[in-house]
C-alpha cells in the first residue's frame, strides 16, 4: 500500500522550513553554523538513501548512496575546508531534486518532495553565500 502525503504549497514549506532556520544560524558564531549547515546538508542528501532503498531496485539504490556520500563530502569540505562548499552542495542537491522529476532517473520521490526540497535548497544556498560572505 503506497499513500502519497498531500501537500498542498509544497514550495511554500520549503521557504517555511528554510525560515524557522535563519534564527539559529543568525545566533551561534559562524563556525557553529557552518557546522550546522554542513550537518543539514549531509542529511539532506541522505535522504535520498531512504528514497533508493524504497525503490527495490538496486541500480537506483546504489545511485543514490553514491551522490548522497557526494553530499556528504561537500558538506566535509565545507566544514573542514572552505564554507563555500556548503553553498555548492546546496544548489548542486536542488538540481538533484529537480533531475528526479523524471520518473525514469533515480529512486522514486514523492512529488511533494521535490519542490519543497529545491526552494529550501536554493534559499538555504544563497542565506549562507551573504551569511559567511559579508
Amino acid at each position: 500500500m503506497t499513500t502519497e502525503l498531500d501537500l498542498r504549497n509544497p514550495a511554500l514549506i520549503g521557504g517555511l522550513l528554510f525560515l524557522a532556520t535563519v534564527p539559529v544560524h543568525l545566533l551561534v558564531p559562524q563556525d557553529v553554523s557552518i557546522a550546522l549547515a554542513a550537518v543539514s546538508l549531509s542529511l539532506i542528501g541522505g535522504a535520498y538513501i531512504g528514497f533508493g532503498a524504497r525503490s527495490d531496485s538496486f541500480p537506483a539504490f546504489a545511485m543514490e548512496l553514491v551522490v548522497a556520500s557526494m553530499f556528504g563530502m561537500a558538506a566535509l569540505t565545507g566544514l573542514f575546508l572552505h564554507w563555500s562548499a556548503i553553498p555548492i552542495g546546496l544548489t548542486l542537491h536542488a538540481v538533484w531534486d529537480l533531475l528526479h522529476h523524471n520518473p525514469r532517473f533515480g529512486a522514486t520521490v514523492p512529488r511533494w518532495y521535490i519542490p519543497l526540497c529545491i526552494v529550501f535548497d536554493l534559499a538555504a544556498a544563497l542565506f549562507f553565500i551573504i551569511l559567511y560572505a559579508v
